[in-house]
């Protein structure tokens, strides 16, 4: 009887805590909902793409479109933000060193970035295809750039790399979990950035992936709706907000690039 009024009161206190986050922060509300997910869902660091994200094939299929693209893109690598000034959470992990980590942000926390996807059109078409993407950018780190551990806070997603740019001499690699995986052009990988992870990149050479988020389809089906409506709430907050203004490239591409037929697709 006592173990049950114990139980009533924590819930009646989730509940209470989340009403107030609710009306002070909606985004926050996130964080509490991935505490319950932690409960419920245990699964390894690195997780098997064809089962919890068969949709990534549409990626890897059409790498060489996107690395295309993303050529373009380098050749105004300087005007692209670093991380930590479109998102100044992130300064920790991303500037802590002197190296460049750079953002080229397609889709941010389900919001699309318009004057981005038209410097490259053919990776916001076929990112668009895959509605379970809630978030995608071109993730670029300098030479000799190393991120620190950190864990992710939201449980309801996973974090999608597909290789695009990457060094060919020395060790580039991200450790999530205590797992290792070295990145290879034209290669994917899924994982859960719960677990604690950090990268190394320790070469001379610049390492570029298309780095997505994607929502969780092995949750109880009782979770489904409640992940997307969490997630959906960080549309409301001021930080969202500035993410997306900070993210937008000032600089236009050339338009007789952007404007070349689609390769044709694996």
């Amino acid at each position: 009887m006592i173990v049950l009024q114990i139980l009533g009161i924590v819930i009646l206190a989730f509940i209470f805590l989340n009403v107030i986050l609710y009306f002070v922060e909606p985004s926050l509300i996130a964080v509490t909902f991935s505490l319950v997910l932690r409960v419920f869902k245990k699964n390894p660091p690195i997780v098997d793409l064809d089962e919890f994200f068969p949709d990534h094939q549409i990626l890897k299929d059409n790498w060489k479109v996107i690395q295309e693209e993303l050529m373009e893109v380098l050749k105004n690598e300087n005007n692209i933000p670093k991380f930590h000034e479109v998102d100044k959470i992130q300064r920790f992990v991303s500037d802590k060193d002197k190296a460049a980590w750079r953002v080229f942000m397609f889709k941010a926390y389900d919001n699309w970035q318009a004057a981005n996807c038209e410097k490259a059109p053919k990776t916001a078409a076929l990112l668009k295809q895959i509605p379970s993407i809630t978030t995608a950018m071109f993730s670029i780190i300098g030479p000799r750039k190393h991120i620190p551990p950190h864990n992710g806070f939201y449980k309801g997603v996973w974090r999608y790399h597909l290789g695009l740019v990457i060094p060919k001499e020395g060790e580039c690699y991200i450790i999530d979990g205590g797992q290792r995986y070295d990145w290879k052009e034209g290669e994917d990988v899924l994982f859960d950035d719960t677990f604690q992870h950090a990268v190394w990149n320790k070469t001379n050479e610049t390492r570029v992936v298309l780095f997505c988020d994607v929502f969780r389809n092995d949750l109880p089906k009782i979770f489904q709706p409640i992940n997307r409506w969490v997630y959906g709430l960080r549309e409301r907050s001021n930080r969202l907000k500035n993410v997306l203004k900070n993210a937008e490239v000032q600089v236009d591409l050339d338009p007789e690039e952007i404007d070349k037929p689609l390769a044709k697709q694996a």
